[in-house]
């Protein structure tokens, strides 16, 4: 789906246009290979230029085609394809007359843009590309503060543990070393732009970038923090499982022991040969009374022995 948008600085609000002019924002959702077509039509970038644009694995990167500059970011978000992945593409490409951003689904970063509004205009490029990247960075930091609390909160319930649970823990651990072979790079990408050799920076945008800067070194730092904090609860949910698996296999032995006993007894005064006492009318209540005897002495040297 394309959408062309436009807004000058004395605009309140986006206008939606039918056609392509100088300092639009042509915005590109779910992106097909006719809408590839488009942008080549409108940057003269070729085939080769574009050919990761759709690549829903594609690492971040930034680098520049012929006048055209490509920055390839992630946002935090699932896609769902043959397999969910934890992040999405998101192509942002700059030309001397427009900005174009492509991406393969609805992302919540260029959303906010198109519902909320912004308060410069689609020929600021450089203040546009910075407050795209600054809502990703943002995105990131919400989806790892909400797999954090749901750490502290399986932390909280360690003794009550669930296979939901585990599954829950493995499921925040993929999501978390995605997030981790993606913000690295973005980070370098971040970093790239700050520098000013590829969008122009001007004074008024220095905080926007250094937020942005804040932002993704935080997501990154949390996301290794709460990798530790897995593999810590990973180990604590097998020291419990051990635990209570010995706690079964102990009782299991107790009743085993418990049960063997009279079954020895009953097998010896049941077989088929002269025994003592088996004219004795009481012979099957003296069995009875040994068994219980022998057994619970058994128990209770278990119980002193802390079984």
């Amino acid at each position: 789906m394309i959408e062309i948008f436009f807004k000058d600085i004395k605009s309140q609000k986006l206008q939606k246009l039918d056609e392509v002019k100088n300092g639009a924002w042509v915005n590109i959702e779910k992106a097909t290979i006719k809408d590839l077509n488009f942008v080549k039509k409108i940057t003269g970038l070729s085939d080769n230029d574009l050919e990761d644009v759709l690549d829903i694995h594609e690492l971040p990167r930034i680098e520049r085609k012929k006048e055209a500059l490509i920055i390839f970011v992630r946002d935090a978000q699932f896609f769902n394809g043959d397999k969910d992945i934890s992040t999405t593409p998101l192509t942002i490409i700059i030309t001397r007359k427009n900005i174009i951003t492509v991406s393969i689904s609805k992302l919540e970063a260029i959303e906010l843009l198109i519902n909320k509004g912004f308060d410069f205009s689609t020929t600021q490029k450089s203040k546009f590309t910075i407050n795209v990247l600054l809502n990703i960075s943002k995105n990131f930091t919400k989806s790892v503060k909400n797999i954090n609390n749901s750490i502290e909160y399986q932390k909280d319930k360690l003794e009550k543990i669930t296979n939901l649970d585990i599954l829950k823990l493995i499921e925040n651990e993929e999501i978390l070393s995605d997030y981790i072979s993606v913000l690295d790079p973005m980070k370098i990408v971040f970093e790239a732009i700050e520098t000013g050799k590829y969008v122009p920076i001007y004074s008024y945008d220095e905080d926007l970038i250094e937020d942005m800067i804040i932002s993704i070194r935080q997501s990154v730092t949390i996301c290794s923090t709460n990798l530790k904090s897995i593999k810590s609860l990973r180990e604590s949910y097998q020291i419990i499982f051990t635990n209570n698996l010995n706690r079964t296999i102990k009782l299991l032995t107790s009743i085993t022991v418990f049960l063997t006993i009279p079954t020895m007894i009953g097998s010896f005064f049941g077989m088929n040969v002269t025994i003592p006492f088996q004219e004795n009318s009481f012979l099957f209540l003296y069995i009875l009374i040994l068994s219980f005897v022998i057994s619970g002495s058994f128990f209770i040297f278990f119980i002193n022995k802390k079984f």
